[in-house]
């Protein structure tokens, strides 16, 4: 055996067992960190509670939920999973605690405007200071939200506000995986694009361009003037579908028509804050063709 070869093995061999220790440092560093959270203690979740009825949370959101000391939840959070809140810290989660986040409100011209801003960021200061003091206490804290909190949420606020603390996120099912069962059709085998789009409606007109399957979360759009807005970027006959309260069993619905035709098959029906859009042929896909 060479000198040089003799040499180069040595020098791989002291990379390999460089390589290994690291290896272990790590994976014990991220066992340590992962036996942490499961303990539960000084930890900040933002936890999705599923959407529509409560047997669409996870079991890993209930887990986190169970060892958490401090929830921080809405009233309907309270009233729909009593059953895993009992004992816990409970903070109020306002809806209002996240409008005007990150703005200056002495910037804001407009009166009234200006005074909800002001009052929001007392709730939301308040808030913040509730949920540092217990963190700093030890304790666990789960911010309780619904649908995917990544996906047009109001309450991913916290991941910035809390950064230095790494918050850690429980996924969960949103109203667009609900809406998406509740069509019964494959979102990805439309006919002129396979390409889906999450979408709000200020930016249907960016999106349309090569016109992909469109998701819109409404957020309390005026439905005539949307339609009247996707007819001019589809064509009229493009299969259109509203899925109203996407994941409740009881009262889940959808209505199907087309650009043409969806104002008239709505009619006066006033259509509640839950319920989405889908634009796209994908509708009347079919996977197996006759002949």
């Amino acid at each position: 055996m060479s000198k040089i070869y003799r040499k180069e093995t040595q020098v791989w061999s002291k990379c390999l067992v460089f390589m290994v220790f690291f290896g272990l440092f790590f994976l014990q560093a991220g066992a340590v960190s992962h036996a942490s959270i499961e303990k539960g203690k000084s930890a900040l979740y933002l936890v999705s509670v599923g959407v529509g009825d409560a047997d669409l949370i996870t079991v890993r959101a209930i887990n986190t939920i169970k060892r958490s000391d401090v929830l921080v939840c809405s009233k309907k959070a309270k009233e729909k999973f009593a059953e895993y809140l009992k004992g816990k810290e409970l903070l109020d989660s306002s809806i209002g605690s996240w409008r005007y986040y990150g703005k200056d409100c002495f910037k804001i011209k407009d009166k009234k405007k200006r005074a909800r801003c002001e009052e929001n960021r007392k709730k939301r200061a308040e808030l913040i200071s509730q949920i540092r003091s217990a963190i700093a206490a030890g304790k666990a804290v789960a911010v309780l939200d619904s649908g995917d909190p990544l996906i047009y949420g109001p309450k991913a606020w916290y991941l910035e506000e809390f950064k230095d603390l790494t918050p850690i996120v429980i996924p969960g099912v949103s109203c667009f995986n609900a809406a998406n069962a509740a069509l019964r059709k494959s979102i990805t085998s439309g006919k002129e694009t396979r390409s889906v789009v999450l979408t709000s409606r200020r930016d249907i007109e960016k999106m349309s361009a090569h016109h992909p399957t469109m998701v819109i979360f409404t957020m309390g759009t005026e439905f005539k003037d949307l339609i009247i807005r996707l007819t001019k970027l589809y064509s009229s006959q493009t299969p259109i579908g509203i899925v109203l309260y996407a994941g409740y069993k009881e009262k889940e619905r959808v209505i199907r028509g087309t650009l043409k035709n969806i104002i008239n098959k709505v009619g006066d029906e006033k259509l509640p804050v839950e319920h989405l859009i889908y634009v796209g042929d994908f509708l009347e896909q079919r996977m197996k063709k006759d002949g």
